[in-house]
């Protein structure tokens, strides 16, 4: 090259190029990275964050709905006693009603000592409430109830028949329930005589020891007319049934009598509406048709307890349990709770109760049905019409009565569900009301449960359950 010349354009272009990026490049390029990296970073954060709140809040929502609806699931079976209906409550029946329920049955009473005013109170007071768990050797293991909630019993007999698609298998020793379709059984048999705690039934009952078991019978007319009683043993050769309860009134030669329903564990004597008997003047015993269904005795004890927090040793965490009714160990009784549903805090019980007609007048069971329209029977004057009148709370500073319950049609339900875990940067100031407020909104103290003050989220829940099977039998056209 001769000195002097120039480099060409191209080549110097090239150079410059090679030369690659400056500090000064380098540096912005790397904060502008830094930006969109901490942008992206913020987005996952909150997007995350959202997420979990959004699951806690579906959880909590999905364990309130799912508790209503549990509860509410087994009070539309309440009072269903397999087509059986309680005397006091059967519009049909002329005479004054024998089974009024005057005690409130305890759901702990041990098996052993049931008798015939007991099992009346069992099927004429379906539902029950209070603030305090029942206490008694009927009840196996009851964990300590969270201060603030309720009691709820619910009873009836099983919707299905043992071994009978998703039911169950027959299971030796159980309490079930039997009622009768014959009208051989239901019609009425003629007493021979009786003892204070016994009766002799008819020639032609059943010869077989024991077969007439934990089996509920009426006197229907003469002497003693009226009364309910629980058969506790039965002489097929003597004829006799010893009852749990002695008789009000001894019944005598001039008695009759009626099978009402079996509610025990080993004697199912009871036949559909296809069965034949023999006898006079009765046709009793049934001597051929099909066994009428025995369905298994349900009865549901819920409540709420503070169960050990699955995740988080020494933390608990508030449960709705349930105690069932069933065999353990050869002994019936109510078991020991089980868990259903985590974040369940509180749930209180408003009992709807139907204790006027629909003339205005109180219900009054010491009479017979009274009709204002004799002919027509559309409006019974001292009987209940189905429809709530009032609700009430039963707790231990005012408790319900006997008379209270066997009218109660319907069932409010409040529940409290809180969240599973903890919301940072979240406190709950509110109070909650689990119950009817006052006439000017506010709430009753009794009904209110103070704001927390802690991390969790809460929601209250609310449904009314009407309770067909009772309601429905007292409505008329």
């Amino acid at each position: 090259m001769q000195r002097g010349s120039r480099i060409p354009v191209s080549i110097a272009h090239a150079a410059r190029s090679n030369g690659g990026f400056t500090l000064v490049e380098l540096m912005i390029s790397m904060t502008i990275s830094l930006l969109v990296l901490a942008a992206l970073v913020g987005i996952f954060v909150n997007t995350s964050r959202s997420q979990r709140e959004m699951a806690k809040t579906n959880g909590l929502i999905e364990n309130g709905r799912f508790a209503v609806q549990l509860l509410e699931g087994d009070l539309v079976h309440a009072g269903f006693w397999g087509g059986y209906v309680p005397g006091f409550d059967d519009l049909t029946s002329v005479a004054v009603p024998g089974d009024v329920p005057g005690i409130i049955p305890n759901p702990c009473q041990e098996y052993s000592t049931w008798d015939s005013s007991y099992r009346s109170a069992l099927l004429g007071i379906p539902v029950q409430s209070d603030d305090k768990l029942p206490t008694g050797s009927g009840c196996l293991s009851p964990l300590t109830q969270r201060a603030g909630t309720d009691v709820l019993v619910v009873r009836h007999a099983d919707t299905c028949v043992p071994g009978v698609g998703n039911c169950e298998a027959d299971v030796a020793d159980k309490l079930y329930f039997q009622t009768s379709f014959c009208a051989a059984e239901k019609s009425a048999g003629m007493a021979q005589t009786a003892t204070s705690n016994s009766i002799t039934l008819q020639s032609t009952a059943s010869p077989v020891n024991g077969a007439y078991g934990a089996l509920t019978i009426r006197t229907v007319s003469g002497t003693g007319a009226g009364q309910y009683r629980s058969i506790t043993s039965y002489n097929g050769s003597t004829r006799v049934a010893t009852v749990s309860t002695p008789w009000a009134i001894i019944p005598d030669g001039t008695t009759t009598y009626a099978f009402e329903y079996v509610l025990g564990r080993s004697a199912y004597p009871l036949h559909k509406m296809d069965c034949a008997g023999t006898g006079s003047p009765a046709t009793l015993p049934v001597t051929a048709g099909t066994a009428a269904d025995k369905r298994r005795f349900i009865s549901d004890l819920y409540y709420v307890a503070d169960l050990p927090h699955p995740d988080r040793l020494g933390e608990v965490i508030p449960t709705l349990v349930r105690s069932q009714f069933d065999l353990s160990g050869g002994t019936l009784a109510h078991q020991a709770p089980l868990a259903l549903i985590e974040g369940i805090e509180a749930f209180r019980v408003e009992l709807g109760i139907d204790d006027v007609s629909d003339s205005g007048a109180a219900v009054n069971y010491s009479e017979a049905v009274i009709w204002a329209d004799p002919a027509n029977k559309n409006s019974p004057t001292n009987r209940g019409d189905g429809a709530p009148d009032e609700f009430i709370r039963c707790t231990t500073a005012t408790p319900c009565t006997a008379a209270q319950l066997r009218d109660v049609v319907a069932v409010k339900l409040y529940v409290l569900a809180r969240s599973r875990d903890t919301t940072p940067g979240y406190t709950d100031t509110k109070t909650y009301c689990l119950g009817e407020p006052n006439t000017d909104g506010s709430c009753p103290e009794a009904n209110s449960i103070a704001a927390a003050n802690d991390h969790y989220k809460r929601h209250v829940f609310l449904t009314s359950v009407r309770l067909t099977n009772v309601s429905g039998r007292r409505e008329t056209p």
